[in-house]
């Protein structure tokens, strides 16, 4: 049984990647999201792209 869970849990690490990009990208996507209520769409989707660039170059 323990043999299919860690099957289970290696084959979505391979399939998703690794969290630590998410991780590090959330705040400026969540940032972006609030920005964009209150600035114009340029200033909140350049701080989304940035968690979108940090999530692209942290390869773990």
């Amino acid at each position: 049984m323990i043999k299919y869970i860690l099957f289970a849990m290696l084959s979505i690490l391979v399939f998703n990647g690794c969290i630590v990009g998410d991780v590090v990208a959330l705040p400026f996507r969540v940032t972006g999201a609030i920005v964009n209520t209150v600035a114009p769409d340029v200033v909140g989707d350049t701080i989304s792209t940035t968690g979108d660039v940090l999530d692209k170059a942290i390869p773990f």
